[in-house]
């Protein structure tokens, strides 16, 4: 006999039915008349009656008794399995944040070293340049999330939705997928007429930024976009040494144009222009 809420509600009522029978057979109306003296007074024919009907129901509680603590340490059986892949996928969780807290910690405490190691030799380490060193590193990271646009179209009285779409159509334009969403979309600098300021995007992480750029080159097949460029936010020094860059790529391709130029990484790399559909944007 298999334990259920319907079989223990059949079996009180089967119960319930019972005692009713051998309350009739003794000649009493309830329990409390059902005693010693009641029992006496009866024959033996109604006796063996009264004795087969209880020993029925005790037989059958105690199949649903088994059954009901068979199906009970089946559940705890699985409530502890559940508890234990409950803890197992925590412990996982746990692991997993304190790899990623040891990883970024270990990438703050590099970064941090590579801006005190660059610091005069023989000049000591003070807090004032340890904090310096952990201002750039926040201002690195911050830049790193930072997607700037040149030659998008600036009208006399842009509004920001038309900035907003306009950065939008950009980024489709890219064929990244998905397209990002931006945070913030705003021009920097001062306006001047005829000029089109560049445009800073702050995306959600690195990542978005680096998948943006690698397929950038993609605006060029756009006739809206393709005098619109793209490249990381680049500090001031960093800027000057693009520039640089970019002035040397151009005399190496003015030397030899069969091969296509390009810049990665702070450095020039070349390329057969056969191959260079595949090659991404300089930025």
């Amino acid at each position: 006999m298999d334990f259920s809420v319907d079989r223990l509600n059949a079996m009180d009522h089967e119960t319930t039915s019972e005692f009713q029978k051998i309350f009739k057979i003794a000649n009493v109306s309830c329990r409390s008349d059902f005693t010693e003296t009641a029992l006496m007074k009866l024959n033996k024919n109604p006796l063996i009656k009264i004795i087969s009907s209880l020993m029925n129901l005790v037989e059958k509680n105690n199949e649903l008794c088994k059954s009901a603590a068979g199906k009970i340490d089946v559940m705890k059986s699985e409530k502890i399995a559940d508890q234990k892949l409950i803890i197992e996928v925590q412990q996982g969780q746990m692991n997993s944040v304190q790899e990623t807290v040891k990883s970024e910690m270990k990438s703050w405490t590099d970064v941090v070293k590579k801006n005190t190691a660059q610091r005069p030799s023989g000049k000591p380490l003070t807090q004032n340049s340890i904090k310096q060193a952990v201002r750039t590193v926040n201002e690195e990271t911050k830049r790193s999330k930072n997607l700037m646009i040149y030659g998008c179209h600036e009208s006399d009285k842009e509004a920001d939705f038309e900035l907003n779409k306009a950065v939008k159509e950009i980024l489709k334009g890219t064929d990244v997928f998905p397209v990002p969403l931006a945070c913030e979309v705003y021009r920097i600098g001062r306006k001047e007429p005829g000029k089109n300021r560049p445009v800073k995007v702050e995306l959600a992480c690195a990542s978005e930024v680096d998948s943006v750029l690698m397929r950038a080159r993609n605006l060029r097949e756009s006739k809206v976009f393709k005098h619109v460029y793209l490249g990381p936010d680049r500090t001031k020094e960093e800027q000057l040494a693009h520039s640089k860059l970019v002035k040397e790529m151009k005399q190496m391709i003015q030397k030899d144009s069969n091969k296509h130029y390009f810049i990665r990484d702070r450095k020039i790399c070349s390329a057969d222009k056969s191959l260079s559909s595949q090659m991404p944007q300089s930025s």
